[in-house]
């Protein structure tokens, strides 16, 4: 265990990374969370030890059987030097995980493992010499590591032109309308449908949804260009395959910051005005645990009805977010100053996470956008939002970016799986014979 002093206060962290300390942050937080909530009926024992994950009443709530113990959450020194290694430990780690890796992931893997080797004796050598010298390093195990997924193919599989919206380019998320990127997910029953997710559309076979909606038998069937779902102008696809990140092996695996997965299509969309791919985060762009900006939350607001459940899509712009470090503290604060209040939502924040300050029983489920300035183009930054029964703000929202290794990994599966194999060469016997 570590501490850290904040604010005259002593909490008691995870093991991480390192002791994170504070600067600038004030004691109080009377603004901290401005969106109270609003639960049906009273808050009963027990609730601070549940999870919610969807705002229909068959939605999965994951009940914490305890308290996790191997969950770490992220420190304030975010230099260059952590984020490159942990990025590339994190591509290990991943790789890894998957159990029916392939034989160019397991080439791959000890290629990796050999250049964070390597960097890590280089680094403590060179930090006692030179910084400049030691930060130079770095720069160029990145691009030696850019260039090897390049190679493998890995990195060339997510679209480019991406996070356009052909229709708006100069307001990409307004605030009414449909979204290019933003599919609506359900089923058909009886001719009827039935919504049950949001995702988004990252290439033209895949989805990119949380991985509660990917391992759902009651999602099978994918909308795309719709406000209202169904709604007319719809282009309907189904779901062929399902991924699912490979540490989830248990509902409690849900709020790991892991709750991530990808539907592959049964068709190829068509990329026009209707319909466009989402942009993710770069491989090596390092979220800040002490982050605090806005972001775009988009979702579906649920209607259940004779014909089907309908679901009418949402816009919560400007709304305001704490980086996984900063949040565990904001509540661990307002614990401390509101005795009665019930959560143990900062018991599973880790690295992975990023709060934002909305109610959950308004939100449900839903993704987090963010515009880049500098592109104009939209990128997805956190999906599969979860939050503590006993008190709904905030929502914790599984981060998108330190999946993205992962992510391409599957991609390049599907590829190696669906692309026709050229017929083996002859081989000089063959022709002389």
């Amino acid at each position: 265990m570590l501490t850290s002093a904040v604010t005259g206060h002593t909490y008691a962290l995870r093991s991480g990374d390192e002791p994170f300390i504070y600067k600038n942050i004030a004691s109080r937080y009377p603004h901290m969370f401005t969106f109270e909530a609003r639960m049906v009926g009273t808050t009963t024992s027990g609730d601070e030890m549940k999870m919610l994950l969807g705002m229909c009443k068959e939605d999965r709530q994951v009940v914490m059987t305890k308290l996790p113990v191997t969950s770490t959450v992220a420190t304030t020194q975010n230099n260059a030097d952590n984020h490159v290694l942990n990025t590339i430990e994190n591509m290990v780690e991943v790789m890894k995980m998957e159990e029916d890796m392939s034989n160019s992931k397991k080439k791959m893997l000890p290629t990796l493992k050999k250049m964070v080797d390597s960097v890590n004796s280089t680094m403590k050598l060179q930090t006692r010499m030179s910084p400049q010298t030691s930060n130079q390093t770095l720069i160029n195990l990145q691009q030696t590591v850019l260039e090897f997924l390049a190679i493998s193919g890995i990195e060339a599989l997510l679209p480019l032109d991406c996070g356009k919206n052909p229709k708006s380019p100069m307001d990409p998320v307004p605030s009414t309308g449909s979204y290019p990127w933003v599919a609506a997910l359900g089923s058909s029953e009886d001719g009827r449908f039935h919504y049950r997710c949001i995702g988004v559309l990252i290439t033209q076979h895949h989805i990119l949804t949380d991985a509660e909606c990917v391992t759902s038998p009651n999602v099978n069937l994918v909308m795309m260009n719709v406000t209202d779902a169904p709604g007319p102008g719809a282009v309907f696809n189904y779901v062929a395959g399902r991924r699912v990140h490979p540490t989830i092996k248990s509902s409690e695996d849900l709020l790991s910051g892991n709750n991530i997965g990808i539907l592959e299509l049964a068709l190829p969309y068509e990329f026009n005005d209707d319909i466009q791919p989402l942009c993710l985060a770069g491989q090596f762009e390092e979220p800040d645990p002490n982050e605090r900006s806005e972001v775009t939350i988009i979702g579906y607001q649920v209607t259940d009805t004779p014909t089907g459940r309908m679901a009418g899509l949402y816009n919560w712009p400007k709304s305001r977010t704490l980086g996984s470090a900063f949040c565990y503290v904001a509540l661990k604060s307002l614990k401390e100053e509101n005795p009665g209040i019930k959560t143990t939502l900062e018991d599973i924040l880790t690295k992975k996470h990023l709060c934002v300050d909305r109610n959950f029983d308004l939100v449900g489920k839903s993704i987090i956008l963010r515009v880049d300035e500098d592109t104009g183009r939209v990128r997805m930054v956190g999906l599969g939002g979860v939050a503590n029964a006993a008190k709904t703000n905030p929502i914790a929202y599984t981060l998108v970016q330190p999946h993205r290794f992962w992510i391409e990994l599957v991609l390049k599966k599907f590829q190696d799986n669906t692309t026709p194999q050229r017929p083996a060469s002859p081989s000089s016997d063959s022709v002389m014979s």
